[in-house]
């Protein structure tokens, strides 16, 4: 009886380990060509990269409709959907008016705080924050990021200028804020190629 409950507990432990959920470590993401500052389960990346296409999606019904070629949600620790909101600096003449700006002022208004970080937010935007929203996300509160197409692929795509950001994904680790960048990167790279294809503005100051 003794050997039975041995071999049974062997065969339990076993069968718990297999269907135990795979993690992917930051060195297992980088080998994915994904940026990360923190360790991810795959069931929370597949729900990223479903999140994700839709985010490419919506950024591509924005520029149709006279926005910019950045779009992004916020959800919450529900996986619900908050606010959301594409870029619209041409629209209203106004350089602040990224897509993650005018998302994130949604949230303080819903939330009518200033500090998001109770809420437990997700914020995903189609590409890499530039230098000025990844400060205005670093300063909200909103605790998780995961973006589509890096910054580098952004200027050699468009030749928007996305600023100087040295080391910003382990800046925000040190501030606990994780990071997941390259998320269904090419179908986001397609959206911004249709965008300069068709002919529509690349906004920057002149120098």
């Amino acid at each position: 009886m003794k050997k039975f409950l041995v071999i049974m507990s062997v065969l339990i432990l076993s069968t718990s380990a297999s269907f135990a959920e795979q993690t992917y470590s930051v060195k297992d993401l980088q080998k994915m060509n994904i940026s990360a500052n923190s360790p991810i389960s795959k069931s929370d990346l597949e729900k990223a990269e479903k999140i994700m296409l839709n985010v490419h999606q919506k950024t591509q019904e924005g520029v149709n409709n006279g926005k910019g070629p950045f779009y992004a949600e916020i959800y919450d620790k529900d996986g619900n959907l908050v606010v959301s909101s594409s870029n619209s600096v041409v629209e209203d003449n106004c350089a602040l008016y990224h897509a993650e700006v005018n998302t994130l002022k949604k949230a303080h208004e819903k939330f009518k705080s200033y500090n998001l970080a109770p809420e437990d937010l997700t914020i995903y935007v189609n590409a890499e924050p530039c230098i000025m929203c990844a400060g205005a996300i670093m300063w909200s509160g909103v605790k998780t990021i995961y973006f589509g197409v890096p910054s580098k692929d952004v200027e050699r795509i468009t030749g928007f200028d996305e600023g100087y950001k040295p080391n910003w994904i382990k800046e925000f680790k040190k501030r606990g804020i994780t990071v997941y960048g390259g998320i269904e990167k090419v179908a986001g790279e397609k959206v911004l190629e249709n965008y300069v294809n068709s002919g529509k503005e690349i906004y920057k100051p002149t120098r």
